[in-house]
């Protein structure tokens, strides 16, 4: 049984990799384009024919109108395999019936209906019966061929909108270069500057490339550097242009609802035309048929005749169907055969035929009227209906092109109003929740763009598209879009980065709520970082303190964020943030699988150095703060601690964490749980033993690129609490000192409030697209973002102090430190503490306490590290 299932469920798998196939096959641009092809050839080909060939070139045509009738079975048959909704429905039954109407085009077939022996009178009766009979149905038929057109305007209209989202792809790359350009003209630093003509482009977070299942390591869903490179590249351009709005179900269900009666009204109207007319049913009796007939009634006299058979030549002259022959049986002739007058008998009589003979016109181009006595043949005519054949198929293509338009109109105009006030804003809607699940932290991101796009179209003054926008903001529908972003908002600056999985995941599989998705290991740099005299400034402060954190935490958060970092966990006055590694940046460790080790590959390491520069970026960012200088001059504050001024220490560690929901059903907290996360804390703490602003491990610091390992100095090694593996501890020194005597001015970079809406929109957009982009150069290895050490004047200034021969001296007694030399380190340790002008050396300070603690020697059990005993 379990075989039978197994042998079914493989043929169903077959089955649909077919039918995938098929489906891409007949999707595919040549295959639409040859569908295209055949199409209007079936429409305009046989009208072709009769203008262009004679009777000896229509087997051409009729060979290629065999080769179209093959090519729309075969569409029907692929169509009908990889679509089976297709089958019997609508558009079926329309390709069926238009497919087989080009029978009527063959003339192998046709010529059979309507030919016959002349000599016959009813022969002859029936062929021109039959003549008259397709030429009126072939009108009829003609029209149910127009049914094609159908497909001509789907893949049209799918050419048009891939034409748009090429060129909207195009502009949007366009723009992305124009803002690349003014960036390298510009000092390389990620540093966010306002501009006056912003160019709005979709940014896309590198957070997507951080999904995916993963046990120790996880499977990479990312690209590699140089995919990855290429997805960046085309993050700034495209996340949405190059994939298209997808067609939601109400849309295609609207769409294909008013094509279907578009359809049936123009076919219905064409159809009714020629069914209720009575010339359809019953031949009105004209010109041709009197005339015959009074040949017929005077062929016993032969001056009448010929007087009356001249008469009856020369009025039909320049009609539309000249008379081609006449043949009379004359009265008492024993010759039964009928005796013949046309233009090679009576060229004065008659008007010059379009073929010398009968046997060169097609059955079609010859139209008879019959007089008989019973069957016996007495008179008949013969018109020529070549020029009338080919007038009608000029008029049948004027007629296929008028049908054409009234088509596309009538379609785009029963549709429009439904699509702009229903389709659109239902697959704009569904477009967002897509991204939103796709990923979160965009949806920050969109709600700003969109509102730019409304005032560049204010600054064009595009009258027509204000007028829309107006009318779209009271509808109901703007009013769920705009819902919908700012929940999914709020969802992501909630849950931040690391719960983004959380809301991916539950709005993909719907149903009910469950936060409590499985976490998952990943290897990030984790920074921690803390604002001094907390408490003090708390009890001082009292409901300014919220207004306090908030103004630090915005330069924390915009400098983090500015260095493709993420914020994490706000713990009063504690801040958890994070740089994670895409899993394709790290590997199994080869002597511990159950280790992760990062690669050796530079624009990794330039990851590390963007977490270390963000920290000493808000160390000078919070000295020189405008807005939190008011603080300083805070009485209370003063009095409480003399000389106040907001301090941070901070922590910077990197390894292995478990990324998921941490809390219940009832509450959750998006964060990380890992013991190198407590380490980064930890680190933290220590800067104040050290008397050190930022305190980097050991392990981070081999991951940096050499440029920044050189700005640091190892001030100890150590064990921590819980561990018996030496740390090392390095720190960079800055003088905020000197950094506030030689930045002239206080400035706030990532101070929006003396800002605009319109400007603060314009800058927290291009805040994002400067983020991307310096990623985008990381990736590249176009930047090199320890330059800033050198470039930025904030850090320059706080560095300038800190000579070569501070560091060489320190070198000198930390080395005696670690060898056990304490006496001599003693020494050299008391020359640091004091070489920096009005500046204690924190380290220098700390080591010596250590020492003196000690007696001034190392102890006999000294391995060249210490137990650090604060926590």
């Amino acid at each position: 049984m379990n075989s039978k299932l197994k042998s079914r469920h493989h043929v169903q798998k077959q089955q649909s990799e077919f039918a995938k196939k098929i489906l891409k096959l007949t999707e595919s641009t040549p295959f639409s384009i040859i569908m295209a092809i055949v199409t209007i050839y079936a429409l305009f080909g046989d009208d072709i024919r009769i203008l262009s060939v004679d009777k000896q070139g229509d087997d051409v045509f009729f060979i290629l109108t065999v080769i179209c009738m093959v090519a729309f079975l075969a569409e029907i048959i692929l169509t009908s395999i990889c679509k089976p909704e297709y089958v019997f429905n609508f558009y079926f039954v329309l390709d069926v019936i238009s497919t087989i109407t080009m029978i009527l085009d063959l003339g192998w077939i046709t010529d059979t209906w309507y030919s016959g022996d002349l000599s016959s009178a009813a022969q002859i009766k029936s062929i021109g019966t039959a003549s008259r009979a397709a030429r009126k149905a072939a009108r009829v038929i003609r029209v149910i061929r127009l049914v094609r057109l159908v497909k001509l305007y789907k893949h049209a209209r799918q050419q048009m909108e891939k034409e748009q989202q090429k060129k909207l792809l195009q502009e949007l790359l366009r723009q992305a270069q124009q803002n690349k350009s003014s960036d390298q003209q510009a000092p390389q630093q990620p540093q966010i500057q306002a501009q006056s003509n912003l160019q709005v482009v979709p940014i896309v977070s590198n957070n997507e490339e951080q999904r995916g299942s993963q046990n120790d390591i996880e499977q990479s869903r990312t690209p590699d550097k140089n995919s990855t490179t290429s997805n960046l590249k085309t993050s700034s351009t495209t996340s949405q242009a190059e994939d298209q709005i997808k067609e939601s179900l109400v849309g295609a269900q609207l769409s294909d609802l008013v094509m279907r009666r578009v359809i049936t009204i123009i076919l219905a109207i064409l159809i009714s035309i020629p069914v209720l007319s009575l010339d359809t049913y019953q031949e009105m009796i004209s010109s041709y048929d009197s005339g015959i007939y009074r040949i017929y009634q005077f062929r016993n006299n032969d001056s009448v005749m010929k007087s009356l058979l001249q008469q009856y030549a020369q009025f039909h002259v320049s009609e539309i169907f000249p008379i081609y022959s006449v043949d009379v049986k004359l009265e008492g002739d024993s010759n039964q055969k009928l005796h013949e007058w046309s233009y090679s008998t009576n060229p004065e009589i008659f008007e010059q035929p379009a073929y010398e003979t009968k046997n060169q016109y097609r059955f079609s181009d010859l139209q008879y009227y019959v007089k008989s006595e019973g069957s016996d043949l007495q008179t008949y005519a013969a018109a020529d209906l070549v020029s009338y054949n080919q007038t009608n198929a000029i008029l049948s293509i004027f007629q296929t092109v008028f049908v054409c338009i009234v088509l596309a109109v009538s379609a785009l105009m029963f549709s429009k109003d439904v699509s702009d006030l229903v389709i659109d804003p239902i697959e704009a809607m569904m477009q967002k929740i897509e991204m939103i699940a796709a990923n979160p932290l965009e949806a920050v991101n969109i709600e700003e763009q969109e509102d730019l796009i409304m005032e560049e179209l204010e600054k064009q003054q595009d009258v027509e598209k204000l007028k829309q926008k107006e009318i779209e903001k009271h509808m109901e529908t703007y009013v769920l879009q705009r819902l919908i972003m700012k929940v999914g908002a709020l969802l992501a600056v909630g849950f931040g980065e690391a719960g983004s999985e959380i809301i991916a995941e539950n709005i993909k599989k719907g149903g009910s709520v469950d936060p409590m998705i499985p976490g998952k290991k990943i290897l990030a740099i984790f920074g921690f970082c803390d604002i001094r005299n907390f408490t003090d400034a708390t009890e001082v402060l009292q409901q300014g303190v919220m207004l306090f954190v908030n103004e630090i935490a915005e330069i924390v958060h915009s400098t983090v964020d500015s260095m493709s970092g993420s914020a994490n966990k706000n713990i009063g006055d504690a801040f958890l943030l994070v740089w994670k590694y895409s899993p394709n940046d790290y590997h199994p460790d080869p002597d511990n699988p159950k280790s992760l080790k990062l690669k050796n590959d530079r624009y990794i390491k330039q990851k590390g150095d963007m977490a270390v520069l963000a920290f000493l970026k808000i160390i000078t960012g919070i000295s020189i703060s405008k807005k939190l200088e008011k603080y300083k001059k805070h009485e209370g504050l003063n009095a409480r601690m003399k000389d106040y001024s907001v301090k941070m220490g901070f922590g910077l560690h990197m390894g292995w964490g478990i990324e998921g929901a941490i809390g219940s059903g009832f509450k959750i907290d998006a964060s990380y749980l890992s013991p190198n996360v407590n380490m980064a804390s930890r680190l933290e703490a220590a800067t104040k033993q050290f008397g050190a602003l930022i305190l980097v491990s050991g392990i981070l610091k081999q991951y940096l690129t050499e440029e920044c390992q050189k700005q640091m100095r190892m001030i100890d090694v150590v064990t921590v609490k819980g561990s018996i593996v030496p740390l090392e501890l390095h720190t960079i020194d800055m003088s905020i000192k000197n950094l506030q005597s030689k930045i002239k001015g206080l400035r706030d970079k990532f101070d929006v409030s003396q800002m605009t809406q319109k400007e603060s929109k314009k800058f927290r957009v291009l805040n994002r697209f400067k983020r991307e982009d310096l990623m985008k150069k990381v990736q590249n290895n176009q930047v090199s973002v320890t330059d800033l050490f050198a470039t930025d004047d904030e850090l320059a200034a706080a560095r300038e102090p800190y000579t070569q021969v501070f560091y060489e001296t320190w070198k000198i007694g930390f080395d005696q430190y670690i060898k056990g030399s304490w006496g001599d380190a003693q020494q050299t340790f008391q020359k640091t503490l004091t070489m920096i002008p009005e500046h204690k050396d924190g380290p220098s300070n700390t080591l010596l306490e250590v020492i003196h603690s000690c007696g001034g020697k190392a102890p006999k059990d000294w391995k060249g590290f210490r137990e650090l005993t604060e926590k």
